[in-house]
């Protein structure tokens, strides 16, 4: 068997996550597989390379020594090719633009018209924020919205080659159907909705976890009846299931959904604008348009 990089990653992320399951779900292979692929790099280096317990997986001494040596070449390796991919770019002069769900992609493209640049768009559109920022770290993305909600922890700044600059902020409503009590109570808290039906959505973002995680705060488990992807139709479900979502004020309400505030839910959603390499120069401008549009931007009034 000959040592191959992949085969350092593999340790790498095996190491960084301290568990088999979890680096496994990372790399996109079988657990099983990659036991065995472990078990035959133990079988190259001569020595186990990880311990194995209740509590989890750790480098032995053997394994600290490999993962030193790993860590130094996958480096070297990562600032090589992040050269060559903004060579690349710099050579074909396409921008790069990304967004998995937000709203506002529309302030970015006529901030982006506004620029005046040379360079050619290339809209990339994935299925979810955590695959958008796969891209971006990859250099597969040059600029991507990104939204961070204010209850999931501080706004991040950066990210290895990844650095982010806020540029609006928007208010987090209920969204529910207009013949539901929720949609006419004079005042609505969050243990109001304890007994509400949710919906959240499927996919690598944790949605449910996030919701989950908001509502324990205030006393209670939400009861989540739906999970349909970010794009699927949570409007017409809010209208004919009678469930209630969380949304941004800039995300027109679909007939028969009305939006509400909710009392005692400090939470509002960031909007932050992510980039590398050679695109830093077009931030400051585009980060300056970028706020201008969500200024000129009405969003909904809540009911």
């Amino acid at each position: 068997m000959d040592l191959q990089f992949r085969h350092l990653r593999q340790l790498c992320v095996v190491s960084e996550t301290g568990s088999l399951n979890r680096a496994a779900t990372i790399l996109g292979v079988p657990q099983p597989a990659l036991s065995r692929q472990i078990r035959r790099l133990e079988h190259l280096f001569g020595g186990a390379l990880f311990e194995r317990d209740q509590l989890g997986t750790r480098p032995t001494p053997l394994g600290a020594a490999v993962l030193e040596h790993a860590a130094g070449i996958l480096r070297s390796f990562d600032d090589f090719g992040e050269q060559l991919r903004d060579y690349r770019t710099l050579r074909s002069r396409t921008l790069r633009i990304g967004w998995a769900h937000s709203v506002l992609y529309e302030p970015l493209l006529s901030s982006l018209r506004r620029l005046a640049s040379a360079e050619r768009l290339q809209i990339v559109a994935p299925n979810s924020t955590r695959e958008l920022l796969t891209l971006l770290r990859a250099g597969e993305v040059d600029i991507a919205l990104r939204d961070h909600a204010t209850t999931n922890g501080p706004v991040p700044s950066g990210d290895g080659p990844i650095t982010y600059v806020p540029w609006g902020e928007s208010a987090v409503l209920l969204a529910v159907a207009a013949d539901r009590p929720p949609a006419t109570a004079e005042r609505l808290t969050m243990a109001d909705l304890a007994g509400e039906e949710w919906i959240s959505c499927t996919g690598p973002d944790a949605c449910d976890e996030k919701l989950r995680r908001l509502c324990a705060s205030y006393g209670f488990v939400p009861r989540i009846t739906h999970d349909i992807p970010m794009s699927g139709p949570r409007g017409q479900v809010i209208r004919h299931q009678g469930c209630v979502a969380l949304t941004q004020a800039h995300r027109p309400p679909e007939p028969g959904v009305v939006y509400r505030t909710v009392a005692d839910l400090d939470m509002t959603v960031v909007h932050l604008v992510g980039f590398r390499g050679w695109t830093a120069d077009l931030m400051p401008k585009l980060v300056s348009l970028l706020s201008a549009a969500l200024r000129e931007r009405v969003p909904v009034t809540p009911s």
